[in-house]
């Protein structure tokens, strides 16, 4: 008998969301050590972030971005059940049968 190929195991979907919460944790505690440390950096940071705020709280983009932030959540949640429960995809049993169909006639019948 010829030897099959080992299995892969199938990836834990329990932890993939552990990766990027780690890089962005990384990110942002640099982000903050270089705006504590270094007096122009924090500055030019705070000023940034305050423009970002100014420009994300006038109201349709403050409205829009809600919506949108929304919508990725309900998506987030969605896929995250799909992974969990499956798709729920059925396939439909068509049964045909085998019996010729009647001929059609060439008349057209009013």
């Amino acid at each position: 008998m010829p030897a099959s190929a080992p299995e892969t195991p199938p990836p834990s979907s329990r932890r993939e969301w552990l990766e990027p919460l780690l890089w962005s944790a990384a990110l942002i505690g640099a982000f903050i050590t270089a705006a504590c440390l270094n007096e122009d950096i924090g500055e030019v940071a705070r000023q940034g972030l305050a423009y970002l705020f100014t420009f994300l709280t006038t109201p349709f983009v403050l409205e829009a971005t809600t919506a949108f932030i929304g919508l990725c959540v309900v998506f987030a949640i969605n896929a995250r059940r799909i992974a969990r429960e499956g798709d729920g995809w059925v396939v439909m049993e068509v049964k045909v049968d085998d019996a010729p169909a009647a001929p059609e006639s060439k008349e057209n019948n009013p």
